[in-house]
């Protein structure tokens, strides 16, 4: 061989060297979306659909993610699996020949339709992805399911990354629950399932087809009913955009600790699905504060997650095995987490520029700053420069008793408790050899925490040993080397207490308020459509039959269209768009009520010169009444935060 060939030799030889050495580090993270990437991040618009909602173009925000970024974020899987991906792909709907994953269903259960790409090449809308486990195919869903919104304005449909989905799981749950049970039930049904799904193998293996399709019907018919978010005697609806996470995850736990007899609490308290820029950059989050981001806590808090959303566990520990068994794809929740950090909170400043939404009016805005700061909303929500990278949020919590907010999701998560199953007789925290061991009953936070540890540290099994092992090793000390928040204190009521007391999860978060013009229905609860009705009292009925000026008690949910002078969902006939959720917060768990500051109803706190609490002579803080703001006050708060 030629000097000249040895050296293009050894050069395509150190180039494949890099190449490999690369792919293997970032796992091919952006050639895995295609080299080109469609401008609209292959995004479908909907010209009229059922709720009266129009789009004719697609915006992004600046985000500081790229085509590829979004598209990694929407299509990389965590290990969930809900059911038999092939099933999926051909599952009709109940009532129609349609297929379930169509995009007029999906769009009406408000998932985000998308076009076929290179990397979801079925055309599956948004944060929905196929996952393989144990040799099986499955469908599952992303991060982005729940964290990719789209708010629509004047034709235009803005794709907000990382901002709280629309979507109804409950309603698509129980929708999925009824084609299955449909395609069981109907022949037609049936037939035209096992012919797609079996293709070659029809009609030979019909009779096992319909066995694994009446068991994945019966796993998903029992989902639904231990999860009922019951009241006593009446079922409460989330409607779209929330989500009770918490008390389907607890359930989810309870389920495998025993899976042979009844272990559930109702899933009561549906919540707003949270916005997540900012997060890697918080102390602590979730609405009640339970997830410390401290060392490894978004890996422990991601876990947690990704067995709530259908990642397939055992909690019956294997001879031999340290932890437990699963499906969770932990290097991908650690990356996902880091991806996360780049991201920014969209900006209506950016975006009036691009003329998609009205300019600000900026001097009402600086009237609204006075406003925010004269009510003290300043203390609570830290301002933070979106776009510094080393940018850190020291979270301030609000007791329940003075924010006076709907408590149902915060004392569900800290009492509800169930049988521990698998894990009686365990030590709660086996780091500590004196811990307390689980009774026959438990609460079922720490019954979590413990299902969380036992997945983290037990490897992946479909791997041979030695890589099973290296990759574990190097998923838990890179997710806390890599982690910026390396120690926390916990804030509630502008005091510093014990984080590790329980009973400080009583509270709810305060956050910075950059994009929250973006997030509507407010409050965590999401029971008040805007910003400026958020400004105004909670009232009974008879008070606002009377003319007084109230938060709404009832409004509908579900179009996408913003209201860009009040700042929240657009509202509709529903007798004209059917479809529509009619939120009512007179019912358990939607209460409207609290965080009435600006109203003159919520107390606020007086500080010192520090920021502390000053203390009358029984050691207890003094509050304050602040003065109602008016109409003018509230549209210039209204305008001064969208240009956070």
């Amino acid at each position: 061989m030629s000097p000249l060939c040895l050296r293009s030799t050894l050069r395509t030889s150190a180039f494949l060297l890099s190449l490999i050495t690369l792919c293997t580090i970032s796992a091919c993270t952006y050639v895995s979306q295609g080299v080109l990437v469609d401008g609209d991040r292959y995004a479908k618009t909907t010209q009229q659909d059922s709720f009266g909602d129009s789009a004719d173009r697609v915006v992004y925000p600046e985000q500081n993610w790229s085509g590829a970024d979004s598209l990694w974020f929407y299509n990389v899987t965590q290990g969930s699996n809900l059911i038999p991906y092939e099933i999926f792909l051909h599952l009709e709907t109940a009532d129609s020949e349609a297929l379930f994953r169509s995009d007029e269903n999906m769009n009406r259960l408000r998932y985000l339709p998308q076009e076929a790409s290179f990397a979801n090449p079925d055309g599956l809308p948004v944060g929905w992805v196929k996952d393989q486990h144990n040799g099986r195919e499955f469908i599952g869903f992303t991060c982005a399911a729940c964290h990719t919104s789209q708010i629509n304005y004047q034709g235009a449909a803005i794709r907000i990354d990382g901002g709280a989905t629309l979507a109804d799981m409950e309603q698509m749950l129980k929708s999925l629950s009824l084609a299955l049970q449909a395609s069981l039930e109907q022949p037609d049904k049936f037939e035209r399932l096992a012919e797609k799904v079996l293709q070659g193998k029809y009609p030979e293996d019909k009779a096992a087809f319909r066995a694994q399709l009446a068991d994945t019907a019966q796993q998903i018919a029992n989902y639904n009913q231990i999860n009922d978010p019951r009241h006593g005697e009446q079922s409460v609806a989330y409607g779209y955009g929330r989500l009770d996470a918490f008390g389907r995850i607890y359930n989810r736990v309870l389920a495998h600790l025993t899976p042979n007899e009844p272990n559930f609490n109702p899933a009561s308290a549906p919540v707003s699905y949270p916005y997540l820029w900012d997060t890697p950059q918080h102390d602590f989050v979730q609405w009640n504060g339970v997830g410390d981001n401290e060392l490894a806590g978004p890996l422990g808090r991601n876990t947690g997650e990704a067995l709530g959303v259908f990642a397939q566990f055992d909690l019956n520990k294997q001879k031999h095995d340290v932890g437990y068994r699963s499906s969770v794809a932990v290097r991908n929740l650690t990356r996902m987490e880091r991806h996360l950090e780049s991201l920014w909170s969209p900006s209506w400043e950016q975006l009036a520029q691009q003329k998609v939404l009205p300019a600000i009016n900026q001097a009402l805005a600086a009237q609204g700053k006075q406003v925010f700061i004269e009510y003290q909303c300043h203390t609570c929500h830290e301002a933070i420069d979106r776009t510094d990278p080393k940018r850190r949020i020291t979270s301030q919590f609000a007791s329940l008793q003075t924010i006076g907010t709907d408590p149902y999701m915060a004392m569900n998560a800290l009492k509800y408790a169930g049988k521990t199953g698998y894990f009686e007789g365990d030590r709660i925290n086996p780091l500590k050899p004196n811990s307390p061991r689980f009774q026959a009953t438990s609460p079922v936070l720490p019954a979590l925490s413990a299902a969380v540890e036992g997945v983290l540290v037990e490897p992946d099994h479909d791997k041979w040993l030695i890589r099973r092992w290296a990759e574990k090793l190097y998923d838990l000390i890179g997710s806390i080397s890599d982690n910026p928040i390396k120690k926390t204190e916990r804030h509630l009521d502008f005091e510093i207490v014990n984080k590790d007391n329980p009973a400080t999860l009583a509270a709810y978060k305060a956050r910075p308020l950059n994009g929250v013009w973006a997030t509507a229905p407010y409050l965590h609860n999401g029971s008040v459509p805007s910003l400026y009705e958020l400004f105004m009292p909670s009232c009974s009925d008879a008070e606002i039959a009377s003319g007084k000026t109230c938060r709404p008690n009832r409004f509908t949910v579900g179009t996408r269209e913003l209201d860009a002078v009040n700042v929240g969902v657009v509202q509709r006939d529903p007798q004209a768009f059917p479809g529509l959720f009619v939120f009512d917060t007179s019912l358990p768990s939607n209460s409207n009520k609290g965080h009435e500051y600006a109203a003159g109803v919520t107390p606020v706190f007086v500080l010192d010169a520090r920021g502390r609490p000053v203390k009358d002579a029984q050691g207890k803080p003094k509050m304050q009444t602040l003065k109602p703001i008016d109409h003018h006050q509230r549209l210039a708060l209204v305008e001064y935060l969208k240009t956070l």
